[in-house]
Parts: structure tokens; sequence; C-alpha cells
């Protein structure tokens, strides 16, 4: 299954202290067209197969380690998906206000769309963290993103590529074993039966 690569990393910091009418305009846009991209590759990494097949598993070991901390990982992505959404939501909000923005507004949205206000509680890293909360920017927010959903892609990919070889293996093993009959008993040699002629029993004598 072709899931979508990496979430775009927004890069819509002006260059002065405040972000203009104009500048704002193409931020927006432009997160716009992540947010798609972003949801686009969480429901895909949500439908993988491997990631069924490694939910619906008796998992034991390194690999039950591991689909632990990724699925936290991918629970994790959600909601940080929530507070980006949020975020432009609440900047959509701002700037539908008026056609030209006041000062005041342009400077909530230079820190809305530039600044750290996104504020993530303790619980939602992985691990936990012994602060209250964080303040992420939209541009770390998308770099964590980006980073847990390329560890989560990887296990995932990696489980959905060992069980898709399994059938294989198996059709393999059934081929060697129906070639190994038909020479035995082309020799002569019927199932039990030792090549030498003595028949094999449960508890040979010893």
């Amino acid at each position: 299954m072709g899931v979508p690569g990496p979430f775009p990393s927004f890069a819509g910091a002006p260059d002065g202290p405040v972000m203009g009418r104009e500048e704002v305009d193409r931020a927006l846009a432009k997160l716009a067209a992540e947010h798609e991209a972003i949801e686009s590759s969480l429901l895909a990494l949500q439908d993988h197969a491997g990631r069924r097949l490694l939910e619906g598993a008796e998992l034991t070991g390194v690999t039950k380690d591991r689909w632990s901390t990724t699925e936290q990982a991918i629970s994790l992505l959600w909601s940080y998906f929530d507070a980006y959404s949020e975020a432009l939501t609440r900047a959509r909000e701002l700037r539908s206000r008026h056609r030209w923005p006041t000062q005041a507004e342009l400077i909530e949205l230079t820190e809305l769309l530039c600044g750290t206000a996104i504020t993530l509680p303790s619980s939602a890293t992985l691990g936990g963290s012994p602060l209250l909360s964080e303040e992420l920017s939209l541009d770390r927010l998308v770099d964590r993103m980006n980073r847990w959903y390329a560890e989560a892609l990887g296990v995932i990919v990696s489980a959905d590529a060992v069980w898709s070889a399994l059938p294989a293996r198996i059709d393999m093993l059934s081929a060697e074993l129906h070639r190994t009959r038909s020479l035995a008993h082309s020799v002569g040699v019927r199932p039990g039966e030792h090549p030498s002629g003595t028949i094999w029993s449960r508890s040979p004598p010893s």
C-alpha cells in the first residue's frame, strides 16, 4: 500500500517582526494545503495493512515493545494534528474579521502562524514529560510529527514485509515437501517406511 511521504514543513515566517496582509494570506493558503497533506498521510498510515496486522496479532518480545511505542506515537500524531487544525481554524477566523486586518490582528496572526502558539499537555509526548505543558510553533510541531511518522511507518512497513513473505515461504516449503514425497514414491518408499525397508514406529527400540 502506498503511503504519502513526510508531512511538508511550514516555512511562512516573515522577514520582519510582524507579517503583512499578503504574507498572512499566503501563509494561510500554504497551511491549508499542508493540512490536507498531513491528514492524507495519517489516514493512509491508519489504513495500512501492516498496522492492522500488528494491531490484531499476539505479539511478544521486541516486536511487542516496538509496536507499543509505535501505537502511542500514532495516537499522538492524531493529537498533534488536532492541535494543528485548531491553530489553523483560529488563524482563519481572525483573518476573516476584516478585509484589511488591523495592526493588532496582524500581530496576533503572526504569533499564531510563526510563534509558539500551540500548547500541548505533558501527556502529549512519548514517555511523558516532567513539564505540565509544552509550547511549540507550527514548524516544530510538524518537525516532530515528521520524525514520529517516519519511525511509525518504518515499523509498520517492516512488519508488513515479513508477513507478506510468509505465504510465499509456505508455498515453497509445500512444493519442496511434495517434490520429496514424489521422489520417495518413485524409488518405492511409502509414507512411514524407512528406505531400508523397515517400518518406523512411534517408539523405536533403544
